[in-house]
């Protein structure tokens, strides 16, 4: 029987227990705690050996010595995600090509896809998915030779109509004359008109609505001069 680890494991979440949940690190205070009660209990006739206080006290330095350097090395990443947020916005205003799948619908504009075949294909296929996952559309492209091409999707859905505004994903599934089947890459381009950031990532917002991810750029566009990524 097929079982979603996600709605199983959202099930069995109590949030009251993340407060009081041990969290399994031992922090400067605890450390310190465990120590003085050590000193505090130890048999008088017995005391602690002082090669064992001083092994732990040792201990205890490296511990703070460790956190003080998460702690920094924390910050540093903080300042330098935001650095790379800040010399991101030269992007603003200019075209970009990036690694990714998206594709945008607005009424009759549909943001076209570019995708890079390794092999000669005997069989092309175009799947377009919606927010949800499911295939909105296949649109069978045949034959295609490798190297890069570039895809329009006509709007219309498997069953002629048309479909909805908004966002959809695209996957070019391809079979050589041998069976084997192989994805292209596909690449995405647009107008940036935003940059921000998100879970720590740099992302550039495009005109259409589309986003890309900073670290997909592969090409920029700017008053008809191509330029790599890595040169801006």
């Amino acid at each position: 029987m097929y079982v979603d680890a996600t709605s199983y494991l959202n099930s069995t979440y109590d949030p009251t227990l993340t407060d009081s949940t041990a969290s399994g690190e031992l922090g400067q205070d605890a450390f310190l705690q465990l120590l003085m009660a050590q000193l505090e209990w130890q048999d008088p006739l017995d005391p602690m050996d002082d090669t064992e206080m001083v092994a732990q006290l040792a201990q205890f330095s490296s511990l703070e010595a460790l956190q003080e350097m998460t702690g920094q090395l924390d910050s540093m990443t903080t300042l330098l995600t935001s650095q790379i947020s800040m010399s991101a916005t030269g992007y603003m205003g200019k075209e970009v090509e990036a690694a990714g799948s998206s594709l945008s619908k607005d009424g009759e504009s549909v943001s076209s896809v570019t995708y890079t075949l390794g092999a000669d294909s005997a069989t092309t296929y175009a799947y377009v998915f919606d927010t949800a996952g499911d295939i909105v559309a296949a649109v069978d492209l045949g034959e295609r030779a490798s190297g890069e091409h570039t895809f329009v999707w006509d709007g219309k859905t498997a069953d002629g109509n048309e479909a909805a505004d908004g966002q959809y994903a695209i996957a070019f599934l391809c079979e050589t004359g041998d069976g084997e089947s192989f994805y292209a890459s596909a690449q995405v381009s647009g107008l940036v008109t935003s940059v921000y950031q998100e879970d720590g990532e740099v992302m550039l917002g495009l005109a259409d609505g589309r986003t890309v991810s900073l670290a997909n750029v592969t090409k920029v566009v700017d008053t008809g001069l191509t330029a790599s990524a890595d040169e801006e």
